[in-house]
């Protein structure tokens, strides 16, 4: 079997669980989350295969795993965890389907942990978590014809471990729950308190099990922009910031859209796949200067880069286009996959970039206007092109830029 693996990781401050937390904060459950949902007690779990999806209800089994030095801090007491992972996958599961403000979800999505055979790791690197499932695998303790996602808990840090976040081995997400801060090292950190925000946290993951990118990596500060100083605050929504309190927290239109693209589809990178083979072909873009049509017009997309948890626009133009006229059409592909072909985007899908920043001049004038493009935007539009409305032609992300 092809077995391969791919890592995203979060932010620091978004590292799969919030830096806060005591360890026995929660240690007894006062009350249950009720089951989530109410209207599907009739269905048997047990006979549920990969990819349900019975029109109304998607489920997916989740495979849960422990690393060994938690469950000695513990006594070994495998009750302690089941108890409260059953309690915490019902939050889950509230919090996953009540995120739908609009009542825009094309299904309710029901999360079944296997609560019956809690697997137990033991440390040997930094790396051994993202290898969790292919171990597993080998030991014929992990049935990827029963799981589409497994979800490994670090209840206590090892020196040198880092991050959590959302990975793939051979199409079935990979859910690491960790929080590696120096100050957690050698302690058992309860990621079933409340302050540690374990629900929110995993079920950001699982936006990304379902295709969806992460959306804080697109934001940008006055201060980071040299070229219009201008900042940027991309759209709120859950893979952007997972934290808030339900009431306060929604999957934003495109996330909601990725989910429905995917439903209970089980793909080998599918957020990388379903960026390239749904995304619009073309950006059209329409100049004028105080409300009137210009003659010609000078496009410059600079790069955007990221490093250290931090997005700054460089003066590296990736793509420039000159012409007459007001209109001005951009491939898509080529721009954001900065110029690889169709094969080495088959090959390599996540190799686009996340977001530009667009200088408009009007060559007559000389004046410019700027527009930050996003991956996420030109995706929406070709995920409502592709695969909603299924048109027949080029899918086509279209702008509007007045020059003041």
């Amino acid at each position: 079997m092809k077995r391969i693996y791919i890592t995203l990781f979060m932010l620091a401050a978004l590292i799969c669980i919030s830096c806060s937390g005591g360890e026995d904060e929660n240690d007894v459950p006062k009350k249950e989350t009720p089951e989530i949902p109410t209207d599907t007690d009739e269905i048997d779990y047990s006979k549920v295969k990969i990819e349900y999806d019975d029109g109304k209800n998607i489920i997916f089994h989740v495979k849960l795993a422990i690393d060994k030095e938690g469950l000695e801090m513990r006594n070994g007491d495998l009750e302690y965890f089941k108890v409260r992972l059953k309690a915490q996958w019902q939050q889950i599961n509230e919090r996953f389907n009540g995120l739908d403000k609009k009542k825009a979800l094309k299904r309710n999505y029901i999360f079944v942990p296997d609560l019956d055979d809690i697997l137990v790791y033991e440390y040997e690197n930094s790396n051994s978590h993202w290898t969790v499932p292919e171990k597993f695998y080998a030991q014929r303790k992990l049935d990827l014809t029963k799981y589409q996602c497994m979800v490994v808990y670090d209840f206590v840090v090892q020196e040198g471990e880092g991050g959590g976040g959302f990975g793939d081995y051979d199409g079935m997400g990979n859910i690491l729950v960790i929080n590696a801060g120096t100050s957690n090292i050698g302690k058992f950190y309860d990621h079933f308190s409340t302050s540690a925000n374990t629900a929110a946290a995993i079920t950001h993951e699982l936006g990304h099990f379902r295709g969806n990118v992460d959306i804080y990596t697109h934001v940008v500060s006055k201060s980071n922009n040299p070229i219009s100083n201008e900042a940027f605050t991309p759209t709120a929504g859950n893979m952007n910031n997972p934290y808030p309190a339900l009431e306060n927290c929604a999957w934003s239109d495109y996330e909601i859209q990725v989910i429905n693209l995917t439903g209970a589809k089980k793909e080998f990178r599918i957020i990388y796949k379903c960026m390239n083979n749904y995304f619009a072909d073309n950006i059209e873009v329409t100049i004028t200067e105080k409300g009137q049509d210009v003659s010609g017009y000078t496009l410059n997309f600079y790069k955007v880069k990221r490093e250290n948890g931090t997005c700054s626009v460089t003066s590296d133009i990736s793509l420039t286009q000159s012409a007459d006229g007001n209109t001005a059409r951009v491939d898509a592909y080529n721009l954001f996959w900065t110029g690889y072909d169709y094969n080495y985007r088959e090959k390599y899908p996540w190799t686009y970039q996340d977001l530009f920043l667009m200088e408009v001049i009007n060559r007559k004038t000389g004046n410019k206007a700027y527009k930050f493009i996003t991956n996420y935007e030109v995706h929406s539009q070709g995920i409502k092109d592709k695969g909603e409305d299924k048109i027949s032609g080029k899918s086509i992300y279209r702008i509007a830029i007045d020059i003041k």
